[in-house]
């Protein structure tokens, strides 16, 4: 292999970008993972170096498959790419091949030596079925993870929207393994506005209205789940519901169906909650989540209010706190301290914290399109019992390079 070929990594994984550095140099390395498929466009629009294009189909992007392959090879005719994708049809391949993309990784598992192995070889076909030894670079369908459903609840006005869509997205980019958000605010449902879901359907009064005429749940999920635009491990369960269905129809035995048969389908489910504890959806939940991430604002209202919440779940349902955990959202220059806050709130322990987001009132009115949600999730993570994923997540170390999109800021709590 030519001593003077550069590699451009586009896969959003810091570990396949540490592990491509290590081998081959990081000075031979592009200095960031490129996150998305327009920003590898721009960028071999721009440079004229020679490089090798290591990058996947699923990658960020309004782009499909076949365009990106098309743009990338009009930027930049004579690069190398190798290719990691999904699922490796003979449709598909005699495309790749028809554009010179002859380096092809297919597989749910994927190890680091196949990326090797296709970089050293000029024509390789690599179909990875076996278990990666990387287990957190897998790109597969069934998860080894456990499944956990994820409540998230906080005082009024919080963002628990914002977080709830966040966590989720993260989730499923990270680990590439299914995540479903349910819309369970009956009150001030927001997950569709935050997720820029664009289609009418009020998807929990229609499944419970399915539930009412006996029909299959697999059906239903089937009819009423929304896929992320971006992200096709990521589902959506929206809601508008009345406040008539609310008073007189929503009650624990649709909760318990609808989280059963979407725990079954989906590795994770992440619930939206309303703030109020009072309505049956908030105790049913909090009392079967695996997890709860506690949202608060950085403030002595939100503290307060946020104190008689904990103490209502703790000591009138016997929810243990060592399930709960604090999210700090909209955190600015004039808040309140970490210190002071956990000094208020006693022995909850702070997850993480994010910065209030000078654009989101243009997202929300519609004035700003495509907006994404960055995290540094390594203490969420952790709370998870993800510990491991976080040697592969060093967010606060590794820089990753996007040229369209500004990213909001979140770190976290040492």
């Amino acid at each position: 292999m030519n001593k003077d070929v550069k590699f451009l990594v586009a896969v959003n994984n810091d570990y396949i970008f540490n592990k491509i550095k290590e081998k081959y140099g990081k000075e031979n390395v592009f200095e960031y993972d490129i996150l998305s498929k327009e920003d590898v466009i721009e960028f071999l629009g721009k440079h004229k170096e020679q490089y090798i294009v290591i990058t996947r189909d699923n990658l960020e992007g309004n782009i499909d498959n076949n365009m990106y392959i098309k743009q990338m090879r009009f930027a930049r005719p004579n690069i190398k790419i190798v290719y990691i994708v999904e699922e490796l049809t003979s449709d598909y391949k005699q495309f790749l091949f028809a554009n010179e993309v002859f380096n092809i990784i297919e597989g749910k598992n994927l190890s680091i030596d196949s990326i090797y192995k296709s970089i050293e070889h000029d024509k390789s076909v690599i179909y990875e079925n076996k278990p990666a030894v990387e287990k957190y670079i897998k790109i597969r369908e069934n998860c080894t993870l456990p499944k956990k459903l994820i409540a998230v609840y906080g005082t009024s006005g919080s963002g628990k929207s914002y977080v709830s869509s966040l966590i989720a997205k993260s989730i499923a980019k990270d680990l590439q393994i299914s995540v479903a958000l349910l819309d369970m605010d009956i009150q001030n449902p927001a997950v569709d506005i935050y997720n820029n879901i664009d289609i009418n359907l009020d998807c929990l009064s229609s499944i419970i209205d399915e539930i009412d005429n006996k029909k299959d749940m697999n059906e239903i999920l089937d009819k009423y789940m929304i896929c992320d635009k971006g992200n096709k491990k990521l589902w959506y369960m929206t809601n508008n519901s009345s406040i008539f269905d609310i008073q007189n129809k929503y009650t624990n035995k649709y909760y318990e169906k609808i989280y059963n048969s979407v725990n079954l389908r989906y590795d994770y489910t992440i619930i939206d909650l309303p703030s109020s504890p009072f309505l049956d959806v908030v105790s049913y939940t909090l009392l079967n989540a695996t997890d709860i991430f506690f949202v608060l604002n950085p403030n002595y209202i939100s503290i307060r209010q946020g104190i008689k919440y904990l103490e209502l779940i703790t000591k009138l349902w016997d929810i243990p706190k060592s399930k709960i955990k604090i999210i700090i959202n909209k955190k600015q220059k004039n808040s309140l301290e970490n210190i002071q806050i956990e000094s208020l709130v006693g022995s909850y322990k702070i997850v993480g914290e994010i910065y209030q987001d000078e654009n989101m009132d243009m997202y929300i009115n519609s004035l700003m399109y495509n907006k994404n949600y960055s995290i540094n999730k390594n203490k969420i993570y952790e709370s998870l019992g993800l510990k491991n994923f976080t040697d592969y997540s060093k967010s606060n170390k590794v820089k990753k390079y996007n040229i369209l999109k500004k990213r909001i800021g979140v770190r976290n709590v040492n």
